[in-house]
């Protein structure tokens, strides 16, 4: 409350200002309600101004050219305010104008710093205001220069029909792509596989049905212990022991189990006679 309050101030303190500096600029209309008259209808002018510009002035692609235009437009729309209200010369509403924006510039920041707020939120919401209210009167001029304003049931009821017949067109064209002999011709679609021979295209369907079996320990006579040299073998002994490794070769009547300990590999020699069950990894 006495934020706004002191918002309320600052502006009733720039008008008394801008009064007195216009009557020393020998305005004819330099009271209290003149100035007020002025500066609402100089900042409306100014605003209508900038919207207009950023409508019809499309010629000018330099950002920084396009803000130097806009911002000397509204300058001069709101001091023509002053000459005309107030009834004074160029030089005198071009410096009053002038104050008027420096005066209010000066009381708004005296009273957002008296009140703890912070400039950079308060001018940020400020702009954001702004921003909005000119993005209303871009889009009232804009429809205005277009002539008609549409509302939103006829925007929705157009929308529907362009539908309806984005739909048609696209049954029409379906049906007709059925009709003609042309798209129904189409070219036949070539696979990697129909480019192979027939023995190749076997041994791939081989090979995709063949069937994973995880390798384990499997039974095996003893008689077949001559063709496992280099495989991963289990023995089991006579006298219970059981013996594990890769069965490096047989010489006479033993055969040589190579095994991994701690300090390297050892190779045991084993009997083949004493062999009560023999097991291969794979």
């Amino acid at each position: 409350m006495y934020f706004y309050a002191s918002l309320f101030a600052a502006f009733v303190i720039t008008l008394i200002v801008v009064s007195k500096i216009a009557q020393m600029l020998l305005a004819k209309r330099f009271t209290f309600p003149w100035v007020l008259v002025a500066s609402l209808i100089g900042g409306v002018a100014a605003v209508m101004a900038y919207a207009l510009l950023s409508i019809f002035v499309n010629g000018i692609d330099d950002p920084m050219v396009m803000l130097i235009v806009s911002l000397s437009t509204m300058f001069i729309v709101s001091s023509a305010a002053f000459k005309y209200i107030n009834k004074m010369s160029w030089t005198s509403a071009i410096t009053t104008n002038i104050a008027n924006i420096a005066v209010i510039l000066i009381t708004m920041t005296a009273a957002v710093v008296l009140n703890g707020k912070s400039l950079e939120e308060e001018f940020a919401s400020i702009n954001s205001k702004a921003k909005d209210q000119m993005s209303m009167v871009e889009s009232v001029a804009t429809n205005l220069q277009g002539g008609i304003v549409i509302s939103e049931s006829e925007m929705v009821f157009e929308d529907e029909q362009l539908d309806t017949m984005a739909l048609d067109d696209e049954e029409l064209t379906s049906e007709t792509l059925v009709d003609n002999d042309e798209f129904i011709d189409e070219e036949p679609i070539i696979l990697e596989r129909d480019l192979l021979s027939p023995s190749a295209i076997k041994a791939l369907e081989a090979k995709e049905n063949l069937v994973y079996i995880a390798p384990k320990f499997r039974s095996i006579g003893v008689g077949s212990l001559g063709s496992l040299v280099g495989q991963t073998i289990r023995i089991l002994k006579s006298n219970g022991n059981t013996i594990s490794g890769s069965l490096k070769s047989i010489n006479g009547p033993d055969a040589y189990i190579a095994q991994r300990i701690s300090n390297g590999i050892a190779t045991t020699p084993v009997a083949i006679a004493k062999i009560r069950k023999l097991e291969v990894y794979r």
